[in-house]
């Protein structure tokens, strides 16, 4: 299963700490070596990288880890799968109500394998059907993305307000997870959504702000010598990145929106499900 990772805070903020760890996974600790994808919500627009070699051998891992870029919304893919097409790289990006959308997606799903009639296949243009949203690659997650998008672009002439727009991501996550797993990040870089089905971790980061030590590799991060006081950033991981601080779990089928660094909307199921790390990546495997 490919792995996630993503930031969203207050003020625009490097990334590069936490992408030193989850490089790694891209071919050093751990075998996610089928390209990997970075895009970057900049104040002057969006900026995204591909290559469909692993992250550790990649050129352009390189350079994003020498590059100090600073966003509000990060986004980063590292793919395991059966092919190393370009194509197919995450995070995928399209247009709507004249904002940039990203996704990205871990999991195995079982949309091309829909029947003519299952709703999914009509709203994604995968059977010639007229549709604004149509896959470039031949993976499931865009064109689970592709479905959302079509989804959102027929119940909404324009875009609507914020828990409006909230309350229908949470649902339409909830339904493309009945077509396997269904981990997901998404943003318009105002704010970033979060949907884990079996593992998706979150942290916190403000003042006081204090040290950590990535898992991956021997790094660690004196967090207040690179930060204002006001500064306040969420990361977002598969799995924890750091070894010295209390990630929080998403359970599953719970849906989290983060803005500003802060939690601003969360849809927890009523009897929440945390799974282990190792039930986690088991489901994972098998899948």
């Amino acid at each position: 299963m490919c792995q996630l990772l993503a930031m969203n805070s207050k003020n625009p903020a490097d990334i590069g700490f936490s992408f030193a760890g989850f490089r790694a996974r891209g071919g050093l600790t751990d075998d996610h070596i089928d390209g990997f994808g970075i895009a970057y919500f900049e104040p002057t627009g969006l900026r995204l990288y591909y290559d469909n070699r692993a992250a550790m051998d990649s050129p352009l891992a390189e350079l994003v880890s020498q590059t100090r870029v600073k966003a509000a919304n990060t986004i980063v893919h590292i793919r395991k799968s059966d092919d190393q097409l370009l194509c197919n790289a995450h995070p995928f990006t399209r247009e709507i109500w004249g904002e940039a959308w990203v996704f990205s997606h871990n999991g195995k799903m079982t949309i091309r394998d829909a029947s003519d009639s299952d709703p999914i296949n009509q709203a994604t243009g995968k059977q010639g059907k007229s549709s604004h949203y149509i896959p470039v690659g031949d993976t499931d997650s865009e064109f689970a993305f592709c479905y959302l998008l079509n989804q959102l672009k027929d119940r909404f002439e324009h875009k609507p307000d914020s828990q409006t727009l909230y309350v229908f991501l949470t649902e339409q996550c909830r339904f493309l997870a009945n077509y396997g797993l269904f981990n997901c990040l998404l943003s318009n870089g105002e704010w970033m959504l979060a949907y884990a089905d079996t593992l998706l971790f979150h942290i916190t980061r403000q003042a006081p702000f204090g040290s950590a030590s990535l898992i991956d590799v021997d790094v660690t991060m004196d967090f207040e010598t690179v930060n204002d006081a006001d500064d306040v950033m969420t990361i977002l991981a598969t799995t924890p990145l750091t070894d010295d601080e209390e990630w929080q779990q998403l359970a599953v089928n719970e849906c989290i929106i983060f803005a500003d660094g802060h939690k601003v909307y969360q849809d927890l199921p009523k009897s929440p499900v945390y799974l282990s790390i190792e039930k986690g990546l088991e489901i994972a495997k098998n899948a």
